[in-house]
């Protein structure tokens, strides 16, 4: 992630932005190119991740920027850029090293120079394994994505998204009810490689969007040419058309993302109203370098001059998603998007820390079904906390938790499937907070959510589960709030204080 130092008049702060790839792949393609490994040293996805924050150290130790002045809503503004690896996955990779588990061996300091980018969403190719299992196209591919994407470490840094093909109709739907069962968060469709680029607004489409919007999931559909762009909004108006008939409630759980939007289409404002029609963003890889430059300022300008933000109530960057399309495109084109949004070009010429925020990570994020809609443990999980309180001011309480959490993965008892970033009031302040979604290995997998909070900086933490019937909040637990109290509670009744990793690990293990 991005630590940024910002100082002004009123003083300094620092801000923590999460950065979230939103296009790759993993598998074999039928053309050649491959991903099948993302720990691979050299061409997988986490050193790919190394390479681009290479080449923006390059860059910083070349011009100097990596601090400048800028002016920001009519405001001076200092900003200090620097890299900081995800705080929960720093620590849980210490404590497995200090534990001696060989599978981690070094892998800290190897994720230590892959710090920029902190998750990707990833989905099969036009996979040679895609027709190996009979239930449907991509079968096999999606379930060896979600076995990597659920399992730790993987879990932690990569976002499974599953594909299908809607011209296999109903097999196709029934496709995406395995991938939401298998832990996809998000689905890929691609019309030109599948051979419906021609009918990209029929049934069968809307039919597949149905589907996923009922489970939440964002869909990204990839785009060849200006007039798939315009289908595919077509299809989006198609689908909400649609559950406004059937399923209005659904309506605002339709997200589709238009993939390689911007390039080519820098000043043409019938691409610029697809992607800003309603439950539409655009995806940006394939843009860089000086594309990039005049592609923000260009739709930025038009945005604001045309009254976009009154109509639809969003920013202009809320719009927007980074991605790189890794491995079709390298790190150099992938530097070359991400680098302008960091820049002090990006800044002068009316971009602001918001701006960046969402574009980078944040829209991605708040895609994703557990921060669009309510997020509620249905499991009969009793509720049960640690709370941990290190007599060591060298040791914060939250390494204290993270340790026994270390402890829990090295026993055997459970793996993580998924990491929800836990914001502090808003999404503009992330300060290290997680909810983990774990599966009990002797309790046949069964879902156990684990809440790991800081109450007391430094000095006081909690494990907690989240107990049947109670509500996860991506903006934390407030004790003044009459909900989170009636969690807090819950938790509180079977809590017990405890010093150190191994004590919390075992108030934490009953329930495993």
């Amino acid at each position: 992630m991005l630590r940024i130092k910002v100082e002004t008049e009123s003083g300094t702060k620092y801000k923590d932005v999460v950065v979230i790839d939103s296009h790759c792949h993993m598998g074999k393609d039928v053309d050649g190119v491959e991903m099948m490994n993302p720990l691979a040293p050299g061409s997988g996805t986490f050193d790919f991740w190394a390479q681009v924050q290479s080449l923006v150290e390059q860059e910083w130790e070349k011009t100097g920027e990596q601090n400048f002045m800028t002016t920001i809503n009519g405001k001076t503004h200092v900003l200090s850029f620097e890299f900081a690896q995800m705080p929960f996955l720093k620590k849980i990779l210490e404590h497995l090293e200090e534990i001696q588990d060989p599978s981690y061996k070094d892998m800290n300091s190897r994720f230590e120079k892959q710090q920029l980018i902190d998750q990707a969403c990833i989905f099969p190719f036009q996979d040679v394994f895609r027709d190996k299992m009979p239930e449907a196209s991509y079968r096999a591919s999606n379930t060896n994505i979600m076995r990597f994407t659920t399992r730790f470490p993987f879990s932690l840094r990569l976002i499974g998204y599953m594909r299908c093909d809607p011209q296999q109709g109903e097999r196709a739907v029934r496709e995406v009810d395995y991938g939401v069962q298998i832990g996809a968060r998000g689905l890929k469709l691609h019309p030109r490689s599948e051979g419906w680029i021609d009918h990209i607004y029929g049934p069968d489409a809307v039919k597949v969007l149905v589907r996923a919007t009922q489970y939440y999931l964002p869909v990204i559909l990839d785009t060849r040419g200006k007039q798939s762009i315009f289908d595919i909004g077509e299809l989006i108006k198609n689908t909400r058309n649609y559950l406004q008939n059937h399923h209005p409630e659904l309506v605002p759980h339709l997200k589709v993302i238009i993939a390689h939007c911007a390039q080519g289409n820098v000043g043409d404002y019938d691409v610029y109203n697809t992607i800003c029609q309603p439950n539409t963003w655009g995806e940006l890889s394939m843009l860089h370098g000086k594309g990039a430059e005049n592609f923000f300022k260009d739709f930025r300008n038009w945005y604001n001059s045309t009254g976009m933000q009154q109509r639809t109530g969003k920013r202009w960057s809320e719009n927007l998603l980074y991605g790189s399309d890794f491995p079709y495109f390298g790190p150099k084109h992938a530097f070359g998007l991400i680098y302008y949004l960091m820049n002090k070009e990006f800044f002068d010429s009316g971009g602001t820390l918001e701006d960046m925020q969402n574009i980078m990570g944040l829209n991605q994020l708040k895609l994703l079904p557990e921060y669009s809609a309510p997020y509620l443990e249905h499991n009969s999980v009793p509720g049960i906390s640690s709370l941990i309180n290190s007599p060591n001011p060298e040791l914060p309480s939250t390494d204290v938790a993270i340790k026994a959490i270390a402890n829990l993965l090295n026993s055997g008892l459970m793996e993580i499937e998924k990491i929800l970033f836990q914001f502090d009031g808003n999404y503009s302040n992330y300060k290290g907070e997680v909810l983990l979604a774990t599966k009990a290995k002797r309790k046949q997998d069964q879902i156990i959510n684990l809440v790991v909070m800081n109450l007391v900086k430094d000095k006081l933490a909690m494990i907690s589960t989240l107990s049947k019937n109670s509500h996860w909040k991506q903006f934390g637990f407030k004790y003044f709030d009459p909900e989170d109290r009636e969690f807090l509670h819950s938790v509180f009744q079977q809590s017990k204080s405890v010093t150190d990793g191994q004590s919390a690990y075992e108030v934490i293990k009953q329930i495993y």
